[in-house]
């Protein structure tokens, strides 16, 4: 926990908004929303309050482009999309306090408004007309989604809004060769009266946050080039039936740009969180005070986020302080292709997760994480980690150390540790200090953490094949005993190192080792403490990877009473509600469905829930 000059610092954790024109892919996971989860549960490992928060980007005119190709309507699709994107999350363990529904929110609508009114209030927003791609066949203005070309600066395909190939931005007027997404046909020009945002004339706010925020060095190269060119002038208003109305008279025909509504986005999602309702300003404790803001999101976003939003807000309310850091990721590939919802290459989360577990898929997207560089996902490397990694040596490891611990009693060994215990337990720590940095703002690598937990395990092996000869030898019986203990004391470290990305692995091991509460709310340990001798242990000789066989592990207890069979309120994970302002348990629906612990022939879900905060 932070204390500065006499205020508890909290940090509050974004993830960049999906747009909710399909179910969430892998790529998407492999992005913001697994590392918006890791950090969050890490903070709060080391006695952080942490908040974690995102929502669907519905005015997003890619969700206008589908509905008008499906003939529906572009509420019912942001609204069904972003039910199938929430149930996404939750099944793969991303852990959100709020996700919200920003096209069912009147309160988030509102915000966005007087946040626009506030910037024409105060002279931000500029009346120009300039000439913009207009498609005759379709009888209406092309931009954003329903325009694609050629990047001016990079020359690769673009839609209008900005090149995810160089991440630089663009106002679709100017793309080479530009074309109608929907048609095909070439766009003529046609005068455009708009309302447009001077980003120049607060570059000092992008500067100020390229100079104070962190950013991994493929992040700092784009904003320095963007930042030694005059900042481009940013369109507010688009012509379009579908987003947030513009606040000013003769505007009908126009809506709030999907892009520019994203940097207010993330101050009306605070203040949809239930601290800040009711209590007017609340959302501006997180974006004015001492707390730290940490946002998650992809390389072309960095523009929006480092460039714009900062210049937006400075614009609104100059105390706004920036972000401490942002965590970004590169583009992840399926089959040597860039994942893609709107042309329809991806492995959708939603039904990868019905066949797959959601750790080991955790696992292996952290690990092959694009952090600084494009990667690529087959699914014979991640069906090659969870085989020959998670069961060939983690379960290979645990389920040896499960049949030697119910040799010895089932329990945490008395006995002296052998004279190598030391140099094991010092590697041990020295692991965890780096994961420290790992899971970090300022060193973040979920690819490097799941390296280490890996070299965990195979220090724990090494090891154990050292102290192997001690083996039913009467004479080495305390040595024997002694090394289990610090086998055991890896175990126990393995399942606190692990609750960042594998969070249900950890915390079944946790409570398997005998540990009490879940590993979620256990603190962090720079140097990993042994286990408690004459701690009953009840380690899986299953494994933990692949599903038990029916009757192959002990049946578990009778409950005894009604309070034991009823989860405590505090371990019900809760959203806020957009339409209603109350909470809402997203989880309810679920556990309703679910059988009961006896009824279960294979191990229960793997996805840990923790305790709301």
């Amino acid at each position: 926990m932070t204390i500065y000059r006499g205020c508890l610092v909290s940090y509050l954790v974004t993830a960049g908004p999906p747009t909710p024109n399909g179910d969430l892919h892998l790529g998407h996971l492999s992005g913001p929303y697994l590392a918006g989860d890791i950090l969050t549960r890490y903070l709060r490992m080391i006695g952080e309050r942490a908040t974690y928060i995102s929502a669907g980007d519905d005015h997003q005119s890619y969700v206008a482009r589908m509905a008008k190709q499906e003939g529906r309507d572009p509420a019912t699709v942001a609204a069904e999309n972003g039910a199938r994107i929430r149930e996404s999350l939750a099944s793969a363990g991303i852990s959100l306090d709020l996700f919200a529904s920003p096209a069912q929110s009147p309160r988030y609508s509102g915000f966005i408004e007087r946040f626009f009114r506030t910037l024409l209030d105060r002279d931000a927003l500029e009346e120009r007309t300039t000439d913009q791609p207009f498609c005759i066949t379709c009888d209406r203005f092309a931009f954003e989604a329903h325009l694609r070309g050629r990047c001016s600066h990079c020359d690769a395909e673009s839609d209008g809004g900005i090149c995810e190939a160089c991440g630089k931005p663009n106002a679709g007027a100017d793309l080479i060769d530009p074309a109608c997404v929907t048609c095909g046909g070439t766009p003529e020009r046609r005068p455009l009266r708009q309302l447009w945002f001077p980003l120049e004339r607060y570059r000092s706010a992008a500067e100020f946050t390229f100079a104070c925020a962190w950013l991994n060095p493929r992040a700092r190269a784009l904003v320095a080039e963007l930042l030694a060119q005059p900042l481009p002038d940013v369109p507010a208003t688009q012509p379009a039936e579908w987003g947030i109305a513009v606040p000013a008279s003769g505007y009908d025909d126009q809506r709030i740009s999907a892009w520019f509504e994203l940097g207010p986005h993330y101050l009306a999602l605070t203040d949809l969180l239930p601290e800040a309702r009711g209590n007017p300003g609340g959302w501006q404790t997180p974006w004015t005070g001492f707390d730290n803001v940490v946002q998650c999101f992809g390389f072309d976003s960095i523009y929006f986020h480092v460039v714009l939003f900062p210049a937006i807000f400075q614009a609104f309310d100059p105390r706004l302080r920036p972000p401490i850091g942002f965590i970004t990721n590169e583009f992840f590939r399926l089959d040597g292709s860039k994942f893609s919802t709107s042309r329809g290459h991806a492995l959708w989360a939603g039904a990868f997760l019905r066949e797959h577990d959601a750790d080991a898929l955790r696992f292996h997207l952290a690990r092959v994480a694009p952090e600084i560089e494009q990667t690529n996902f087959t699914l014979d490397e991640f069906e090659a980690t969870r085989r020959d990694e998670l069961i060939g040596i983690w379960d290979d490891w645990l389920k040896d150390l499960a049949k030697r611990c119910e040799a010895a009693g089932g329990m945490v060994p008395l006995a002296p540790a052998p004279r190598s215990a030391p140099l094991a337990l010092a590697r041990l720590a020295s692991l965890f200090g780096d994961l420290s940095h790992c899971y970090s703002v300022q060193g973040f690598s979920p690819s490097r953490a799941a390296h280490l937990l890996s070299e965990i395990v195979r220090v724990a092996r090494r090891f154990r094949a050292e102290h192997a000869v001690f083996d039913g030898k009467p004479a080495s019986a305390l040595e024997a005993a002694g090394a289990l203990a610090v086998e055991l004391a890896f175990a126990r470290g393995l399942a606190l190192a692990a609750a960042p990305i594998l969070p249900g692995f950890a915390d079944r091991l946790w409570r398997d080792l005998g540990e009490r509460g879940a590993v979620a709310e256990a603190r962090w340990e720079l140097l990993p403490a042994m286990p408690t001798a004459g701690t009953a242990i009840s380690l899986s000789t299953t494994g933990y990877f692949e599903p038990a066989r029916p009757g192959s592990e002990p049946a578990p207890p009778e409950p005894t009473s009604e309070a034991e069979t009823t989860p405590p309120a505090d371990d019900i994970e809760t959203a806020p509600s957009e339409a209603e302002g109350e909470p809402i348990d997203a989880n309810a629906e679920a556990r309703a469905e679910a059988p009961s612990p006896a009824e279960r022939t294979e191990p229960a879900p793997r996805a840990n829930r923790r305790r709301a905060r």
